[in-house]
């Protein structure tokens, strides 16, 4: 059912997991850094499509399947783990070119929205909400306000991450420091794949 108190604890939900730093978030930052803001907009509309799209997707279709298939859900964990580590391969290995773009082209619209279902931080987010604050009465319309909720709440949290990013670039002017940059985020990746790989080590 929703409520005033119900929608306030979603919206916190929301923007509380939403600006939390993450593989999205992380990947934002680098990006404005490199492209600027403006070269940025496709990789944060691809991921405020694809992530409300994600959470009707898994609430209407996927949980029941993951529920008797939990293999699957391991399956796309390591999938999405093994895509992160590209990615901090990529920061660790830039250049440090003084240059924007030397990292190669910003991530687009399909991809961004593609990622989302082997970012784990997205799946987390997406199952914690639909399990805390759905209903079986008013599943149907509570789950399409979670979406809603995340489709506001993720443009304002992509666009000040990327925003951030561009306004960091300007103190990037050496090629060491953008080196020190790209490690320092490569790093900060890796940290978000180490609880997803040590939850699935064998005890």
């Amino acid at each position: 059912m929703i409520t005033t108190t119900w929608l306030v604890a979603i919206v916190l939900f929301a923007i509380s997991t939403s600006f939390s730093p993450g593989p999205n978030n992380l990947l934002l930052v680098t990006s404005g850094a490199n492209f600027g803001l403006k070269r940025t907009w496709r990789h944060i509309l691809g991921i405020n499509v694809g992530f409300p799209a994600m959470v009707v997707i898994v609430g209407v279709f996927l949980g029941a399947v993951f529920q008797r298939y939990p293999w699957l859900h391991d399956t796309l964990a390591i999938v999405g783990s093994a895509y992160l580590l590209y990615l901090t391969w990529k920061l660790l290995m830039a250049s440090g070119s003084v240059e924007r773009g030397a990292m190669g082209k910003p991530i687009g619209v399909v991809e961004a929205a593609l990622f989302q279902w082997v970012n784990p931080k997205a799946w987390v987010m997406a199952t914690g909400a639909i399990a805390a604050y759905t209903t079986t009465s008013g599943f149907g319309v509570e789950l399409g306000v979670i979406a809603a909720v995340f489709l506001v709440v993720g443009f304002l949290s992509s666009t000040t991450w990327a925003a951030f990013g561009e306004l960091i670039a300007r103190f990037l002017d050496t090629p060491g420091r953008i080196r020190a940059f790209n490690i320092a985020l490569g790093l900060m990746l890796l940290a978000s794949i180490v609880p997803i790989l040590l939850s699935r080590a064998p005890v």
